[in-house]
């Protein structure tokens, strides 16, 4: 079992609108409502992996109603904490005509004092059931920079592994608790280690995270041009990701996070899952909407990507 907290979910609306412009009234060719924000995604992409997992995060108003009712029609299992404020929606408007992407993110609501302390209770509930517990998504506005930092270290007292993709004041402090693997994107990972002028530089960086802040795998995804990983004994790189028609990149890291973690848990290598992971993360690049996989598609992907993988103290590589 894998559990995913999002503390911000959203109600994602997407839009597929030809000759879309900043002005006029215009019709809409198609559309998908999808419950959103990070670890919902990695949620439904389990889901269709066939890995169980629960979601849970805080939800609230009417919106949160709808995010909740859709999770149960796809079959996923969810424990949300309620508040009286109204849970987000997102917007995303898509010509393909003219490569117009445009997403419209609404903020979300302010949580309660009591919400915080009533969501980590509820993760020491379910935790000790779960192989991973999945910490993704930027806080709503006034959550403390601490807010996953203090959350990871409860939740490792229940002798689970912890896994943080987030950004920003969140990751800098959410990794002094030594989760088991973060998944920055390539610019959060600037953010927070600076300027990365190559893939090497790059992976002297992320492997300075392991060595020193106690990170266990540290996955950087870079989106067409790859992605690249450290873990204690080796490092791995994908420099290059098959051809695809790309639909909408939204959702792809965390599509990355569930592939990895689903074979993970199944014992795979870091390789051939970090392979696997990234052959999943294409397929939800080429559907309309975040979270969005075709299995068949994946395996054949999967076949197409190139993991180089480097032993740190013999400098070896291995194809």
């Amino acid at each position: 079992m894998i559990l995913t907290v999002t503390v911000n979910p959203a109600l994602d609306k997407n839009y597929s609108i030809p000759g879309f412009a900043l002005t006029g009234i215009h019709r809409v060719e198609s559309m998908s409502i999808v419950p959103a924000g990070k670890g919902l995604n990695v949620s439904r992409v389990l889901k269709t992996l066939g890995v169980p997992t629960v979601a849970t995060g805080i939800l609230g108003g009417f919106t949160g109603k709808q995010i909740e009712t859709a999770l149960k029609q796809l079959g996923v299992e969810n424990d949300f904490v309620q508040i009286r404020a109204e849970s987000r929606s997102n917007s995303l408007v898509i010509d393909r005509h003219h490569s117009i992407h445009t997403e419209i993110k609404e903020p979300g609501p302010a949580i309660p004092k009591d919400a915080w302390k009533r969501l980590e209770k509820k993760i020491m509930q379910i935790a000790p059931t779960c192989s991973w517990v999945v910490f993704a998504g930027s806080p709503p506005p006034g959550a403390p920079s601490t807010l996953y930092y203090e959350l990871i270290q409860k939740t490792q007292t229940a002798g689970v592994k912890v896994a943080l993709d987030t950004r920003g004041p969140w990751l800098k402090e959410g990794i002094k608790a030594c989760p088991d693997l973060i998944k920055p994107n390539w610019e959060e990972f600037q953010e927070l280690v600076g300027p990365c002028y190559s893939t090497v530089q790059a992976l002297e960086k992320a492997g300075r995270i392991v060595e020193e802040e106690g990170v266990g795998i540290v996955v950087v995804s870079m989106g067409a041009k790859g992605a690249l990983a450290v873990d204690r004994q080796h490092s791995y790189l994908v420099q290059q990701l098959p051809p695809i028609k790309v639909a909408s990149p939204i959702g792809s890291g965390d599509t990355l996070v569930a592939g990895l973690l689903a074979k993970l848990q199944d014992g795979w290598d870091f390789a051939p899952a970090f392979r696997f992971s990234l052959a999943a993360a294409s397929s939800n690049a080429s559907h309309f909407g975040a979270g969005v996989i075709d299995l068949d598609q994946t395996a054949a992907l999967e076949h197409e990507i190139a993991v180089e993988q480097i032993q740190h103290r013999r400098n070896s590589h291995v194809r």
